[in-house]
């Protein structure tokens, strides 16, 4: 039996893949890529916090005055111009010394200047050392702290609205402020259900209406969300509190029979994502409205349910 798919399907179809299919070596070379980027951008501020550290150290006045004394200290002879007189600090004598005899190895003392310039080197680069070896240990404290930190423990399949919808969102709608969203409202379209081809489901319910569909998001039966109006705009749905609010539809009909549980678990997912991203507020509440009473049955089980009325 011949199959036949339209041609807006493929585009769909191939889209969705492209975007949501990687290979478990390109999801290993990504998070190699993330934690370089997070190894990089740790140590980039730690080293310019060093490098400003050794130039403070070198323009102070200590640094200074240690600077100087090891230059007077190893300040190496030069041999001054007949006829000029100066302080006894400007004459130097210069010895060849190319015969050894007691004399001499008695009267010339040993010169200290190999080892006054090691010491002046050498507290130099122990200091360097001790600060590249902090620098190290504070970047892998700061990357242990940040694979340390506790996952939210759920799994969530979005799909993008430009990814399974064609219709174009950019400058027709209010944008939504996110410190201003409050309450979630769930409900259902009011259709048939599905738990495959989801996509020409989808696209029959866009036709019906001129505009886009009035929710943030879609959950659909393959246990897929679909954003709609998605964080960025407003719903337009009923008389809610659009410019406070999220709006997420169950598609299908849910009056007399609950959503399935991976719906449901869907749903949830999609409220602690946007937890995670900051577009709803932690004190939210959740809300049931339209005909839907099984699934007012089931949200009311869960914590911030406050009920089906519109505030």
């Amino acid at each position: 039996m011949p199959i036949f798919v339209s041609s807006y399907s493929l585009r769909a179809i191939s889209k969705y893949y492209a975007h949501q299919e990687q290979s478990g070596r390109e999801k290993l070379a990504h998070l190699a890529n993330q934690l370089n980027a997070f190894i990089l951008a740790k140590l980039r501020h730690v080293l310019f916090a060093l490098y400003f550290a050794m130039i403070a150290l070198r323009h102070s006045p200590e640094g200074s005055a240690n600077d100087k004394s090891c230059q007077n200290r190893t300040r190496t002879p030069s041999r001054g111009t007949y006829g000029s007189l100066g302080t006894t600090e400007d004459i130097f004598i210069a010895l060849d010394v190319t015969e050894s005899s007691p004399l001499l190895e008695k009267a010339t003392p040993a010169l200290p200047t190999l080892n006054h310039t090691k010491d002046c080197l050498n507290w130099r680069s122990v200091c360097l050392l001790v600060m590249c070896v902090c620098a190290l240990g504070l970047a892998a404290y700061l990357l242990w702290r940040q694979t340390q930190l506790p996952g939210l423990g759920y799994r969530l399949s979005l799909i993008g609205h430009d990814i399974w919808s064609d219709r174009k969102l950019y400058g027709k709608g209010r944008l939504l402020d996110p410190l201003a969203v409050v309450s979630v409202y769930f409900t259902h379209t009011e259709s048939e259900g599905c738990t495959e081809d989801c996509l020409e489901l989808l696209h029959s319910l866009q036709q019906q209406r001129p505009e886009e569909l009035p929710y943030n998001f879609l959950i659909a039966g393959d246990c897929q969300a679909f954003e709609a109006r998605g964080w960025q705009y407003e719903s337009s749905y009923g008389e809610l509190p659009q410019a406070t609010s999220l709006v997420v539809a169950f598609v299908g009909n849910f009056s007399q029979r609950p959503p399935s549980v991976c719906q449901l678990q869907t749903a949830q997912a999609l409220l602690l994502e946007s937890l995670k991203r900051r577009r709803i507020q932690p004190e939210y509440r959740l809300h049931v409205v339209g005909q839907a009473e099984a699934v007012q049955q089931q949200l009311q089980r869960w914590p911030r349910y406050a009920g089906g009325e519109v505030e």
